[in-house]
């Protein structure tokens, strides 16, 4: 619910938005989606998809990839410690892991080329065309890493005639950024597009009492580049490069909570290592001696190639990309010598781990595309993909772990999809795809003189099935029914053993079922799309801590199976000639429907029972059944809503625009263990801009803007820290940058 400020706010939009009566002349455009890999008009596509337009980016303020959050309601980021560690869900699913051998559920597709990890797309999200939500399982059209759905995203081509773009902004929390577009053609045959930014917060929300300093800033930069040649009328070749550097002193957790019989190292009393520090879930600060910091390098880069053959299309995508992520992390969180306290004074220093991720990949995707057809269309493809991913990790001085690993994924997939007319309006969905995958791996322990190496294969198929029924010429609806497939993986830990370089992590297999409508009513002033999902998750791969050797590690599993289902609507309403609403609804249930055997949350002390081994033997190790538990980091209910309104002025040279968004969240628990301390009260964001724009052809903006406008506190996670404290439960959280209120000014020129 709302109260004071935040209600008078919303009561004022929605005077706004209920009073003005519909004009004629209002009107929602035409999105051109590629959901199924053919273009189509967003309201034609049998599948459950949130997009927005390059208009709409701008509006809302959609800068980085984690604001995609605001276009579909049932999209949510897991923003980890570490970038790789992070990702996305969708209807509560998501896999965000430590291994670099386990991909994510949820794909990052941009500009046809898919990326490996999540976190290779962290980054500023500028000169974007359009960007695709499409939920539930697409295995069959983009493969095995988008169990749980994809994040299309499509950059500005060249256009006819040259443009250039600048932008430059700066934020109360000191934040300068810059961004540059160029584009248009070089001759007849050629043309070019150009983008680049660099942003620049050196100061983080974060306060290091130890050091003085603030932490959680970053600095980044990025350069995109495209060259497409017409050789012919029947051919375009377009040639694309892109590379970006990132470098921040994030993320650095807080202490939320300390039990008053906790022990650090379970002997140090918490005053004397939390010394100035006062936990709380409002907390904000840190006692770090030691650096928390990450250095991120991407480039890419890629042919395109779309050969007309008849009526068919024939796409090529190649695509080469290499990312090098380096970290480093103060684990203890504290200013205490631990090393001190056991070297007599010999030696000074805390706890502290990090290393280097490197990942090289290569993509070529074959496509053929029918013609558009009201009896048979269809699109057929062969996929290849080879990544070698290698990670080096290091620990100390105590809990000491030093072990370098690298692995090997090789896919090659067959694919097709098509859509036959079985009566005057209504159509028949057949799709089916068959993959091969050999995974490998080497792994080397400097501490154990351990040295493992392995490989395994897998074959796969995944199907879809649906009927599409044209109700008139605004409404359709579809029923589907797909499966989806994430291969199976090496658990890299610094556990790694032979048990587990014998034995992957399992494949995880989903089953989903939707029935949905496109509408568009009152004359194409309203489209209304509504989904009723459900599916199944099984052998859902999952991470949880474990103790291993007195040492808290991250591990791999497969929980027996998952359930999710419920409602999303997603509605664009043109409520005047200038004024547009954009939003969704999510009803999501995500429960855990079998997990016999999982880890105890640390300090639990009921629902845990002695595992016992074949012979009947307790094996010491406690474990609960979380059998019809919610599922971690899912909110029942998210909604997003965005007003756009335009205000002419007939006798100035510029007219004003006005944006208010808003996004709510049902609470969530970040553990997937159920642990009670690790819930995240409900919340709600709301992010305000206006300004002005130059009437005749845009060729200057100016934008006021202020994020959390409302300044509600929230996490991104919370985490039981009880391994280090003498296993009692004890909370650290991590808190975004948009927890806390800034504003700023942005001034954009083009012509």
């Amino acid at each position: 619910m709302c109260k004071g400020v935040q209600c008078a706010g919303f009561a004022f939009v929605a005077v706004m938005l209920t009073s003005p009566v519909l004009a004629s002349e209002a009107l929602i455009e035409e999105i051109v989606v590629t959901a199924t890999k053919r273009a189509q008009s967003v309201q034609d596509v049998p599948v459950a998809v949130s997009a927005v337009d390059q208009a709409t980016i701008e509006a809302m303020r959609i800068d980085e990839f984690t604001d995609i959050t605001r276009i579909s309601p049932s999209l949510t980021v897991n923003r980890g410690d570490w970038a790789t560690n992070s990702g996305f869900s969708l209807r509560g699913i998501g896999t965000n892991v430590f291994s670099i051998n386990i991909e994510p559920s949820v794909a990052i597709v941009v500009d046809d080329v898919p990326l490996v990890r999540s976190s290779q797309a962290f980054s500023d999200l500028l000169d974007i065309e359009r960007i695709e939500v499409l939920r539930g399982p697409q295995s069959t059209l983009f493969g095995k890493n988008a169990s749980a759905g994809v994040v299309n995203v499509v950059t500005q081509a060249p256009g006819e005639d040259f443009d250039f773009r600048f932008r430059g902004g700066y934020t109360t929390d000191d934040q300068l950024d810059f961004g540059l577009t160029t584009g248009g053609p070089l001759s007849d045959a050629v043309g070019f597009r150009l983008s680049a930014f660099l942003k620049e917060r050196e100061d983080g929300h974060i306060d290091n009492i130890t050091t003085g300093e603030e932490v959680d800033g970053n600095e980044s930069w990025g350069v995109r580049g495209k060259l497409v040649f017409y050789p012919s009328e029947r051919v375009t070749a377009t040639v694309f490069a892109e590379l970006s550097e990132s470098e921040s002193t994030c993320c650095n957790a807080t202490m939320r909570s300390v039990p008053a019989n906790a022990a650090f190292l379970g002997f140090l009393p918490a005053p004397a290592v939390l010394a100035g520090l006062d936990p709380a879930p409002d907390n904000t600060k840190i006692g770090s001696d030691d650096l928390t910091a990450d250095d991120s390098e991407a480039w890419n880069a890629g042919l395109r190639l779309s050969i007309d053959i008849g009526e068919h299309e024939l796409l090529s995508v190649t695509a080469y990309n290499e990312w090098d992520y380096e970290v480093t992390r103060d684990v203890d969180g504290t200013a205490f010598d631990l090393l001190a306290l056991f070297t007599g004074g010999a030696a000074s220093g805390g706890l502290v781990q990090g290393g280097g991720f490197d990942l090289e990949s290569l993509s070529q995707e074959f496509r053929l595309i029918s013609p558009a057809s009201e009896t048979f269309e269809y699109v057929a493809g062969l996929y290849y993909s080879d990544v070698d991913y290698g990670r080096d990790f290091q620990r100390g001085p105590l809990f000491a772990a030093n072990w370098v690993a690298d692995t090997g994924t090789e896919v090659i997939a067959l694919y097709g999809q098509g859509t036959l007319a079985v009566g005057e309006n209504t159509s028949l969905i057949l799709g089916a795809r068959v993959q091969d995958e050999e995974i490998s791996h080497g792994f080397d322990n400097a501490l154990s003189g351990a040295s493992l190496s392995g490989s395994d294969s897998e074959t796969a198929a995944t199907f879809k099935v649906g009927l599409q029924h044209r109700v008139n010429e605004d409404v359709m609806v579809f029923a589907t029914a797909s499966t989806g497939y994430k291969g199976q993986g090496y658990d890299i830990s610094s556990s790694f053993n032979q048990q587990t370089s014998d034995n992957p992590v399992g494949n995880e297999d989903s089953l989903a079922f939707e029935l949905g409508m496109k509408g568009t009513f009152l004359e194409g002033r309203l489209q209304l799309n509504p989904t009723l999902f459900f599916a199944t998750y099984d052998d859902f791969q999952a991470q949880q801590a474990r103790l291993v050797d007195n040492n808290v590690e991250l591990g791999i599993t497969n929980v027996g199976e998952l359930e999710t289902y419920g409602l999303e609507i997603d509605f664009q309403a043109a409520l005047t000639e200038n004024l547009r609403l954009v939003g969704g609804i999510a009803y999501i249930n995500a429960e855990i429907k079998e997990f016999p055997g999982a880890d105890c949350w640390t300090g639990q002390t009921s629902g845990c029972v002695e595992l016992l081994d074949s012979a009947g033997m307790g094996t010491g190790r406690q474990a609960q059944d979380l059998g019809g538990e919610d599922l971690n980091n899912s909110p029942d209910l998210k909604f997003t809503v965005s007003a756009e309104y335009l205000l002419p002025f007939e006798n100035l040279p510029f007219d004003g625009f006005f944006n208010l968004s808003y996004q709510w969240q049902d609470d969530v628990n970040f553990s997937l263990l159920g642990d009670p301390g690790s819930e995240q009260e409900a919340y709600g964001i709301a992010n305000l801009s206006l300004g002005i724009v130059e009437s005749a052809n845009e060729r200057y903006t100016v934008t006021l803007f202020v994020n959390n406008l409302f300044d509600e506190d929230y996490v991104t996670s919370i985490a039981n820290f009880g391994g280090l404290w003498g296993n009692a439960p004890t909370y650290i959280q991590t808190f975004p940058r948009d927890a806390e209120r800034y504003a700023g000014i942005q001034l954009g020129i083009r012509f």
